[in-house]
Formats: C-alpha cells, sequence, structure tokens
C-alpha cells in the first residue's frame, strides 16, 4: 500500500497555541472544545486546554536541528522522545506536576484569604479541575492539606487510562513529543499490525505561520526540510520497508510577505529546494488558512492585511500561479486539503472547494493535485447551496471535472475518513451509496481515487489503530468493490499519481536525489509506463 496523505510533525514544528485552539477546537475553545471533551464545565474546558498547551511545549518535543545531529551522529538523543511508551511516561510526569502546581496555586489562595471568605468564595477554574481530574470533590480548601505527589501521579495515570475523549487526547497529545523518525516508524508498525505492508509514505509539512500570526521559531520550515531529507535518506538505507519522500508546506502569503519585503523567507525558494534536492515528492497547500487556490478575495485576517499594508487578492493569485509553473515544470504533484474544516477564521474553510480549483485545472492542464479527505459528501460546493446531497456536494463537483477530462492527474484521497470507525448504520449506507454513485457517474473504472491515512491528525479518533482494516471492509463490504479497484486504490492510483511510472520526470527527479546521496535506485516504487498508457490513452 501507498499512504498518500499522513503528517509526521511534532509540537516543536507547529505554532503549537494557536494551532490547538483555532485548527484542533476551530476557534471556539469553550464551545467545541467542550462539545468534543463531553466536559460539561467551561472553565474546566479552559484548564484542559491549558494543560494541552503544557504537554505540546515546543521545549517537550526534539527541534529540528536536535533531530538532525541525532540522525547524524547518533548519540545525545532525547530520551523520552525515542519511544511512544517513553513519551507518554513523560507526559504522565508532566500532567502531576501540572496538577501539583494548581493545587501550590489553590493552598496560595486559601492562605491569603480571610476566615470569613472561605466560606463563601467560588472555586476557581484550577480548582474545578482538580476535582475532575482527582474524581472526589475537594470538601474543604485548607492550606495545610497539600495535594501528595502520588495522588497527583495516579490522578495523571487514571486521566491516560481514560477510553473517553479526555484519555484520546492526552495520549494523542503525547505523540507530538517524539522525534519525527520514531513517528514514521510507529506509522509503519501501526500499518503492519492491520496487515498492511506500505511501499511508500509521503507525510506533507505544513506552513501555518503567517495566516495563525504565529511564528515557529524553534524549527523553523527549512530545518524541517532538512530532517525530512535525513529520514528520507534514512528509509532509502533500510533493506526493506517503505521509503519515505514528503511533500513541502507552501504559503502563498508568505511568498506575498517575502516579495514585499516583510518576510526573510521565499516560500517559493524553499519549495524548488525541497524538490530539486532534498528528495520532496510534491508540495502541499492548505487553503482553509484563508486563501483560495484562485480567485483571491476578501475577507482576510486583519492582521494580515496590516502586516502586509493590502489586501493581497492579485499578489496571492500571483505566489500561487508561479508555484503551479513550478509544479509542472519538475513534474511536482500538490496535495490540497479539500474538506470544509479546520479553518482559520470565517468560512475560510470554503477556501479549499474544488470548484476554486476548476479554473487552476483548466489553465494548467498537466499540473497533478490530490483534493484530501474526499466521501463525506456533507459540504455543498459555492454556487450550489441549494442543491440537494450528494449532487451539490464538494465531491460532486470535483466528479464533474473527472468525468469530463478522464486522462488527467486530478484525484481524491479518502485521508482522515473516520466514519469508517465511528458512523452509525444509517450514515455509513449514505455514504456508501454515495460512494458507488460516484465512481458509476464519473470514474466507472475508480482511476482517481487514492488512500491516506492522515496520521498523526488521526490519532485522536477512537479505533485509529484500526483504520486500515475499516477502510478496507468499508470498501469492500459496504461498496462491494473488487479486490482490483481496492488495489487501485491502496497502492496502484497514487504510484501513477505521484509520479513514480518508469520514464516519468516526476521519477527521474527522485532518481536524481537517490543518486547525489548513494541510495538505492531500486528502493523507489515504480509503476509500468505501458500500464500508464493503456490506462490514460496515452
Amino acid at each position: 500500500m501507498v499512504d498518500a496523505h499522513c503528517h509526521v510533525f511534532n509540537a516543536s514544528d507547529l505554532p503549537t497555541t494557536r494551532f490547538l485552539r483555532q485548527v484542533v477546537f476551530e476557534d471556539f475553545p469553550k464551545q467545541s472544545a467542550a462539545r468534543i471533551l463531553a466536559v460539561r464545565d467551561p472553565d474546566v474546558t479552559d484548564e484542559f486546554i491549558a494543560l494541552l498547551l503544557k504537554l505540546l511545549g515546543t521545549d517537550s518535543a526534539p527541534t529540528a536541528d536536535e533531530e538532525i545531529a541525532f540522525l547524524d551522529t547518533g548519540r545525545n538523543g532525547k530520551a523520552a522522545s525515542l519511544t511512544v511508551e517513553k513519551a507518554r511516561a513523560a507526559a504522565v510526569e508532566d500532567t502531576s506536576q501540572h496538577l501539583l502546581e494548581l493545587d501550590r496555586k489553590r493552598r496560595r489562595i486559601v492562605t491569603m484569604a480571610a476566615p470569613d471568605d472561605l466560606a463563601t468564595r467560588s472555586s476557581t477554574s484550577g480548582e474545578k479541575f482538580l476535582n475532575y481530574m482527582l474524581g472526589d470533590p475537594i470538601k474543604t480548601l485548607r492550606a495545610n492539606e497539600p495535594l501528595t505527589i502520588g495522588e497527583a501521579r495516579g490522578a495523571s495515570q487514571r486521566a491516560f487510562r481514560r477510553q473517553d475523549a479526555v484519555g484520546r487526547y492526552l495520549n494523542w497529545f503525547s505523540l507530538f513529543r517524539l522525534y519525527r523518525h520514531v513517528l514514521v516508524d510507529r506509522l509503519v508498525a501501526d500499518s503492519n499490525a492491520q496487515g498492511f505492508n506500505p511501499v511508500l509514505l509521503t507525510p506533507a509539512l505544513v506552513d501555518y505561520d503567517e495566516w495563525l500570526y504565529e511564528d515557529v521559531d524553534s524549527s523553523p520550515l527549512p530545518r524541517q526540510m532538512v530532517v525530512m531529507d535525513r529520514i528520507s535518506q534514512r528509509m532509502a538505507k533500510a533493506k526493506s520497508g517503505p521509503v519515505v519522500h514528503g511533500y513541502m508546506g507552501f504559503d502563498p502569503l508568505r511568498e506575498v510577505a517575502f516579495r514585499k519585503g516583510k518576510s526573510r523567507v521565499s516560500s517559493l525558494a524553499t519549495t524548488r529546494s525541497a524538490l530539486m534536492e532534498h528528495g520532496f515528492i510534491g508540495i502541499k497547500l492548505y487553503p482553509p488558512m484563508g486563501f483560495r487556490p484562485t480567485g483571491n478575495q476578501p475577507p482576510y485576517p486583519e492582521r494580515t492585511v496590516k502586516s502586509v499594508g493590502f489586501e493581497p487578492n492579485e499578489e496571492l493569485d500571483a505566489a500561487l500561479r508561479d508555484l503551479y509553473k513550478l509544479c509542472v515544470d519538475v513534474d511536482a504533484p500538490i496535495l490540497a486539503h479539500g474538506y470544509a474544516s479546520n479553518g482559520s477564521g470565517p468560512d475560510y474553510a470554503k477556501r479549499g472547494d474544488p470548484a476554486y480549483w476548476i479554473p487552476v485545472f483548466k489553465e494548467f492542464s498537466k499540473l497533478r493535485v490530490c483534493i484530501a479527505h474526499f466521501g463525506r459528501f456533507s459540504a455543498r460546493s459555492a454556487g450550489r447551496e441549494g442543491m440537494p446531497l450528494p449532487d451539490g456536494s464538494w465531491e460532486w463537483r470535483l466528479g464533474e471535472f473527472i468525468k469530463e477530462n478522464p486522462g488527467r492527474n486530478v484525484v481524491a484521497d479518502i485521508s482522515y475518513f473516520s466514519e469508517v470507525l465511528s458512523a452509525g448504520p444509517r450514515e455509513r449506507d449514505f455514504l456508501a451509496k454515495s460512494f458507488n454513485k460516484w465512481l458509476e457517474r464519473f470514474d466507472s473504472d475508480c482511476d482517481h481515487i487514492v488512500y491516506g491515512s492522515d496520521w498523526i491528525m488521526l490519532g485522536k479518533e477512537a479505533g485509529y489503530n484500526h483504520y486500515i482494516e475499516s477502510v478496507n471492509a468499508f470498501l469492500r463490504t459496504d461498496c462491494g468493490l473488487s479486490d482490483d479497484i481496492c488495489d487501485k486504490i491502496f497502492r496502484r492510483n497514487a504510484l501513477r499519481f505521484l509520479p513514480l511510472e518508469r520514464g516519468s520526470r516526476g521519477r527521474e527527479r527522485l532518481l536524481a536525489y537517490y543518486r547525489t546521496n548513494g541510495l538505492d535506485e531500486s528502493r523507489l516504487p515504480s509503476t509500468s509506463s505501458r500500464l500508464i498508457a493503456s490506462l490514460f490513452g496515452r
């Protein structure tokens, strides 16, 4: 199999505060987090987010330079970042220390309060969180009864063992403390445990900084690029197992800022370096941060307009067109977020709508684009808000283009399709019928669907360690797809799209990387160019 959409970033690679609040909890921390976590008291929710931010602290995860040094020398490794078990144990200990600190604050308040005030005062949010984590009411708030380290550790361990969303999120966030190459190894092991042997992983880097207005100083993107280069070489040197070639994150706003003298880093230059020198297979775009693939227009975040000094409509379009030209020139695919989620502002999630990609597809006929997160049929495309589903969906809009242009390398992936883990019979039936209807109408040979996990993001879902099995069961049992079609989805379509067919410019670009670094070229997976020509009439 090929995992054509995954991530192995850690906490030092992300703008952690706004990533948590605006991406994970959708910019509505009390309402959204309370809903996700099933915690009724908003004060407890706020304190839980504070704990998660502590667990995500950049000093808890190896920086890019620290990992480069460790991979180059094998020395001075960060012990708590070497295995999932050690990272979890460190997170458990950090959680217990957080509880002790809350208790110290609680006792300081009690010490300073007048006796009459103690009888009438309301509990602070920290006290409510202590009560929530300890599981027993704090009946008296007396300064001479401190929380013991044993009690704190016991409460922390119980929280990590919980089977609900609280336990899942705590364990998920502990993964962000690992080395990136350890995350790769974990993804491979999880895939193998489900009976699937990956031959290629394509983890995507992301660049959120300019839109979330929080710089990643500990591991800037150019250094993340170098780490992924080292990981690509490490995996290619192994005698077996998958090779790894990532997607480089591209942010058109960063490029606009660079061209206007407001940033020192050119996103386009970094992208070119990643593709030509560091073994990257393609480019990752994230339109929900605030841009469209083309035809950009307001609104933008107020801080963005103030930062660059204007509304960057034409400038964003120009930066993106230069990216598309580069990708065509070097035969590099683009992976684009394609679900109405994770927007950094109001309605920004809609900017990934395939409707906004159609003009790009028409102008750049040789551009390879994968629209991510296919299969829910729940978001209505621009101009089709009144149409019934699934006919008004993003998937239908993309399908219409694919039907009219079956030879184009425009595909969709079914990454983070968590409904296969959680959907009830009625929703599952709708999804299967919609999927089959889409294939029958737009892509009867199923040449334009690829598999992706979206791990590490998927790690917070209940049952994620059975995700591949669950996707496979959905395709074969619910949708009734054949072995041949499933093999296309899990392997062959990705090998064609990425591109890895023999003789393609994209493959030759990667082979040049192998030769430069003394790697075994036979480790790079391939598909027959004769088969590709047969499928696509070339």
